[in-house]
């Protein structure tokens, strides 16, 4: 069904930024280029050495890292995407609290411990002892494949909705926020990234939290907005239809995303890197949970903000009213209509919502120019270690103009919610086959590990771009739930209107669109690691497996215990006890 144009003084009743929110805004922008001017120039720990740069010396404490993490895991998209998606598709998403659960527990017990031991800036230096250096080249140009593609979608979110709620072109408003990033990443290193990472994740979850408690006491409370949504049928709590062409269900959500944050929280530099920044395991796997926890609850409360706007805008969508223009952009106009009495809160939401946009670019500049740095450039040149550092601000440099580039790429494309998803699942199901087939199984080798990332990279190239063409030309679509629009002002002004509501792409049919173009974004990931996982595995066995013996390090402490009993049937040695082991060793001395 079309919509008609919106009524003349519907489409001029816009809500604006005010003075107050504007000093906000610009004050905490210009406290995190302090930050890293602080730590660039007059902190006692100087910039100059690789160590510092890229770990803090391994002295950072457990509590601003796990906020870091939190702060860069819950981006832009997070809090301006999954409102938007839940609005208008229902609150299947919820189901993503299963995912951060299992995502924590494989971090704490599978990954950390292998990283840890290993303690080095990249993580990809654990595939190189594994594999081969040619696994590791690979599995760091994924990585800039992924911080490529993924941060710019990331920039562009903050930039609608500031642009929404100040009426300044995105444009303009883009290259400044990112010379700011740029400036205190550069300068203040991985120490200027965390602390600038928590004053950001403090302001969002205050705003967050505001915006959440005003929202619900002027709806009526929790009762009267879930039952508004259950009228609307928003309220899917367990969409269970294995169809994967859907856009989203139970096990689209729950199992699909889990491969995806597996690997993205896992098996990247960006976390292991803030993993090595505190001083033992224990400190490393504390930051883990409480990161989890974190990443969970913003999570959940972005679910709980798509029923807030569904409550507030259930009689007059704000997209066919005229008051926003894209559907990314009506959690960001409902802060302002609901906050808009209180000076500065509309400020301090905006900012939270840049400081989760600037905490992920910041976050892949510095370990995407570490991880370049040590797999691309350390080998072939010899630098000292003041020089090295300047070279990784360079690059730092480099990434971010990059990125800022590729921003007015993504403003082309479709919703941040599905495109974010989207591109992640190109390369972060691929790593992750990786470190399965390397960590869970001692018979896999280079060439399996190898061949299988690149059928399954290219598998999930092919995939992904053909939906987005698809996407693109109009031939793939999804329906929305119903969205009314009676309650608008102006409302069947001239009598011609038969109906109260409308439905994105309603009616329309995608079978006509290849099957495999149809696949569930969020199954991108689980699908690209079976691939790599499945095609490594087969031609390991082609090639005659791995013929020398694997390091127990090197496998996960799930494997450990079976690796060593099967590897010890032949060996008497192997068999014994560590303390079996020192009184022969003692024996022997005393005989000699």
């Amino acid at each position: 069904m079309t919509m008609e144009s919106p009524p003349e003084e519907v489409a001029q009743a816009r809500l604006w930024f005010n003075t107050i929110d504007y000093v906000i805004f610009f004050a905490m922008m210009g406290l995190s280029a302090l930050i890293g001017l602080y730590y660039g120039f007059f902190a006692k720990q100087k910039q100059n050495n690789t160590a510092e740069y890229l770990l803090g010396s391994k002295q950072m404490k457990v509590f601003p890292v796990a906020m870091s993490l939190t702060a860069t895991h819950v981006s832009a998209v997070t809090m301006l995407g999954v409102p938007a998606e839940m609005y208008r598709y229902g609150i299947q998403y919820w189901a993503c609290s299963i995912s951060g659960l299992i995502v924590t527990i494989f971090m704490v017990y599978v990954f950390l411990p292998v990283f840890y031991e290993l303690q080095t800036s990249s993580c990809y230096a654990y595939l190189e002892q594994r594999f081969s250096k040619r696994v590791r080249s690979l599995a760091s140009f994924l990585f800039m494949l992924y911080c490529l593609l993924n941060t710019p979608v990331i920039i562009y979110t903050p930039a609608i909705a500031f642009s929404q709620v100040t009426g300044i072109n995105l444009h303009i408003i883009t290259p400044v926020i990112c010379c700011i990033c740029i400036f205190y990443t550069t300068f203040g290193g991985i120490r200027a990234v965390i602390w600038t990472d928590t004053l950001q994740f403090g302001a969002m979850i205050l705003a967050l939290c505001v915006v959440m408690t005003l929202g619900t006491l002027q709806l009526g409370g929790f009762i009267n907005i879930f039952t508004i949504a259950e009228e609307g049928g928003r309220l899917i709590w367990f969409n269970m239809d294995p169809d994967p062409s859907l856009r989203s269900s139970f096990w689209l959500v729950s199992v699909g995303l889990t491969s995806m944050w597996v690997s993205n929280i896992g098996v990247t530099p960006e976390c292991v890197q803030r993993f090595l920044t505190v001083p033992d395991l224990s400190s490393a796997k504390k930051a883990v949970w409480i990161f989890g926890i974190g990443h969970i609850l913003v999570k959940v409360g972005s679910v709980y903000n798509g029923l807030l706007i569904f409550s507030k805008y259930h009689d007059c969508d704000p997209v066919h009213s005229g008051l926003v223009k894209k559907n990314d952009q009506i959690f960001a106009y409902y802060v302002l209509d609901v906050a808009q009495k209180i000076p500065g809160l509309p400020g301090l939401f905006v900012v939270g919502i840049f400081s989760a946009a600037l905490s992920t670019m910041s976050t892949s500049m510095n370990t995407l120019s570490g991880t370049i740095y040590d797999d691309f450039v350390k080998p072939h040149f010899k630098f000292k270690e003041s020089t090295a550092s300047n070279v990784i601000k360079a690059m730092v440099v480099f990434i971010g103009a990059l990125c800022l580039v590729l921003v007015f790429v993504v403003e082309k494309l479709g919703s941040v919610f599905s495109l974010a998803i989207s591109v992640s699942g190109v390369t972060s199901g691929t790593l992750l086959g990786i470190f399965f087939l390397g960590m869970f199984s001692p018979k896999i080798n280079a060439k399996g590990a190898f061949w299988g990332a690149i059928i399954s990279l290219v598998s999930m190239c092919v995939i992904a771009a053909g939906a987005q063409m698809e996407i693109f030309n109009g031939n793939l679509k999804y329906q929305s739930l119903p969205l009314h629009y009676d309650g608008c002002p102006g409302f069947n002004s001239t009598g011609s209107e038969t109906t109260s509501f409308y439905v994105d792409a309603d009616g329309h049919d995608n079978s006509e669109v290849p099957w495999v173009f149809r696949l569930g974004f969020m199954y991108y990931s689980l699908l690209g690691t079976i691939i790599a996982v499945v095609a490594g595995a087969v031609i390991s066995y082609l090639t005659g497996g791995q013929k020398q013996p694997v390091s127990e390090q090197l496998l996960t402490p799930w494997v450990r215990p079976l690796y060593r009993k099967v590897r010890c049937v032949d060996d008497y040695e192997c068999r014994l006890t560590k303390n079996q082991l020192y009184a022969i060793k003692e024996v022997q001395k005393m005989c000699k």
